[in-house]
């Protein structure tokens, strides 16, 4: 069996790679057997002599494992030992991925392409998969259509997968117009995937790569028909995703659907109504406020539901707002009349605390809207972020600041950055309750946190300098991946899980030294 594993080297080397791309936007279980093949295969090669002095000599790979041995400098300072080597665990991929690349012969670029292709297909499929469930199955939060992996990171595999079929739409096979509109196809379904899937960090990355890429093409393309058409729908891209969210975003805030002027006064019972049109805000084009009977509404929802009108939704909030939110979604006044005209699953979406009805919409990318929109406001009340995934971002931050000032050079060290966020909430009396209390999902600031202002300059020579060193900077496959990377760091903590970690380690290593 050796015998053949060492006549078959780069055959399975080649196999491992195939794996490896078709598991990072699929599956965890194969990016693990990719990884331990590579490593298998690499040792059983031998020849170590040679690869030590193809390592020491390759200045950037050295760059790339140097941020492993920053975790591990880290140690020599830090408290939480459990965590520093937890993390260290799941960060070897930064180690093992460089040296294996870096020191196996490159592929030519014929199956450098074979092998993008497989990834692309990998992501389309992954994407098809999520597409069904969403159409099938019954859920209650658009992250759970990602079976494989958590839906940011599909999302960015996505991102990825747009631009390098730019690749093959515009640069392989520019003079190919059957496989060109083949592309053009992916692109346009991946796209639309990502406001399926309610990706704000895809649609983020998406807008702001867009800029750059007319720049790249301004620069690095010759033929003017493919600058012009490859601009233009650069162009086109972020200015439609830009007027889509002006419109939404005007339909959301503008009251259109009340006169404050000639509001009514009592209910159908004979009851009065409140109109608050400056505590609760506009949502849905209508004020939240008006039209609202406390009375009615306590009586006619405890006869409808075994959870309190005075009580929580399972989300812990108060099911009082819930309801109100729920029925003006629904343009229904918020009275006995209104929860009457609810059906038995809308009472089971407000005891489940979705507040909007419109966020049980499968495929609308306007839910996510919504929710931003909702988010917003209730920061801009001085309301409590908890729970909102973008504005209690803000309060994850402003904790990160915090922990920086006390720490800035040399940061905390590897293993104590949960203990530091815990410490610092306390010290700010955080409005965060303990259960929303996170880390920075900022990847920039998290290393700030970890090893300082020293550290963190290292970490940006990491991530500038292997591809300037080798002349990869503006090849346009991996400056697509580095923008992208770049971008998903400002919001989120993209080396601190598993399949974060190696889809960084991984494609970066991949793009710089497997293709001659």
């Amino acid at each position: 069996m050796f015998k053949l594993i060492k006549d078959n080297h780069s055959t399975i080397y080649f196999i491992a790679l195939i794996v490896m791309l078709i598991s990072l936007p699929l599956s965890r279980f194969g990016l693990s057997v990719a990884q331990f093949t590579l490593l298998g295969n690499w040792l059983l090669e031998g020849d170590f002599k040679r690869k030590y002095k193809d390592i020491i000599r390759n200045k950037p790979a050295l760059v790339l494992i140097s941020l492993y041995i920053l975790h591990v400098i880290g140690l020599i300072y830090t408290s939480d030992f459990e965590y520093a080597f937890k993390d260290l665990r799941i960060k070897l991929p930064i180690l093992a991925l460089p040296v294996i690349l870096a020191t196996t012969k490159p592929l030519n670029n014929k199956k450098f392409d074979i092998l993008l292709l497989f990834y692309i297909g990998a992501v389309i499929a992954g994407t098809f998969i999520s597409f069904g469930v969403l159409l099938t199955k019954d859920i209650s939060d658009i992250r759970e259509i990602s079976p494989f992996i958590s839906h940011i990171r599909l999302s960015l595999n996505v991102c990825i997968a747009i631009f390098f079929s730019g690749y093959f739409a515009f640069f392989k096979f520019k003079n190919k117009i059957k496989l060109q509109f083949g592309f053009l196809i992916t692109i346009f379904w991946l796209i639309t995937f990502l406001f399926i899937i309610e990706s704000v960090t895809g649609v983020f990355i998406l807008l702001f790569t867009c800029p750059f890429l007319v720049l790249y093409s301004l620069l690095k393309i010759k033929n003017i028909w493919q600058k012009v058409t490859f601009i233009l729908i650069l162009i086109i891209i972020p200015l439609f995703i830009l007027m889509f969210l002006n419109n939404t975003v005007r339909s959301y805030r503008t009251p259109y659907k009340n006169d404050i002027n000639n509001l009514e006064v009592f209910t159908s019972h004979g009851n009065p109504y409140q109109h608050d049109t400056l505590e609760l805000p506009v949502e849905n084009g209508s004020y939240v406020g008006l039209y609202v009977c406390d009375i009615e509404l306590r009586d006619a929802w405890n006869k409808r539901s075994n959870m309190n009108y005075d009580g929580k939704d399972k989300k812990n909030q108060d099911i009082k707002y819930t309801l109100i939110r729920y029925l003006n979604s629904k343009d229904l006044r918020k009275d006995a009349d209104g929860v009457n005209q609810l059906n038995e699953k809308d009472i089971s979406n407000i005891e489940n605390g979705i507040a909007n009805i419109h966020y049980t919409t499968k495929i609308s990318i306007n839910s996510r809207i919504y929710k931003i929109l909702w988010e917003y406001e209730i920061m801009n009340r001085g309301g409590n972020p908890g729970g909102h995934s973008l504005i209690q971002r803000f309060e994850f931050w402003k904790a990160s600041i915090g922990i920086i000032k006390n720490n800035f050079w040399f940061g905390i060290g590897t293993g104590d950055i949960d203990k530091a966020f815990k410490v610092q909430y306390e010290k700010i009396n955080s409005i965060l309750a303990p259960e929303w209390r996170h880390r920075a999902h900022n990847q920039f600031l998290a290393i700030f946190i970890t090893f300082g202002f020293l550290g963190f300059l290292w970490f940006l020579f990491t991530l500038i300098y292997p591809p300037l060193k080798l002349k990869m900077l503006f090849d346009y496959r991996y400056f697509v991946f580095l923008i992208t990377i770049i971008l998903s760091m400002l919001v989120e903590d993209t080396l601190e899980t598993q399949m974060g970690v190696t889809l960084f380690a991984f494609m970066n290593s991949f793009l710089l030294f497997v293709r001659k």
